[in-house]
């Protein structure tokens, strides 16, 4: 009886953490662009694509308050308090215009503003923070599980 390849054999091997969170990052740029270039006129495509974007965004941003922050303070002190703190308020303002903006897709409302240029806003500085300063550690000196989780 001939075996099947061993479990795991042949796969990719999995890209680390930080370099998928923003991988992660491009992907729901990418849904927010297009949800927002087809916003009003085609509100059957883009309101599931908003939907999908707040979903995939506060999927991501749990996994960085229960996993990434938690391990980033536990090694790095009293330093990497200041950024995850920081970061945490930026989480709290993007979830507020994110749902603002949601409440506004969802009643057909045509006029996306003040929340499309708020949540850009802080997303861009907030990406930013993100992919120059926690991520690269998460690629970095890492045990192999750290960089790979979660």
């Amino acid at each position: 009886m001939e075996e099947g390849p061993a479990p795991g054999a042949g796969a990719e091997p999995v890209a680390p953490l930080g370099e998928r969170m923003e991988r992660d990052h491009d992907r729901l740029n990418d849904l927010w662009d297009e949800a927002r270039r087809l916003w009003p006129e085609d509100r059957g495509r883009s309101t599931p694509l908003f939907e999908a974007f707040r979903t995939g965004l506060l999927h991501h941003i749990r996994e960085e308050e229960e996993f990434m922050f938690p391990l980033y303070e536990s090694r790095n002190a009293a330093s990497a308090k200041y950024l995850t703190d920081f970061l945490r308020e930026e989480h709290d303002q993007i979830r507020s215009e994110l749902e603002s903006l949601l409440r506004k897709v969802l009643a057909g409302v045509a006029d996306l503003e003040p929340e499309n240029t708020r949540l850009t806003n802080v997303l861009w500085a907030h990406n930013t923070r993100e992919e120059g300063l926690l991520y690269p550690w998460f690629d970095e000196d890492r045990t192999e599980g750290e960089r790979l989780a979660p």
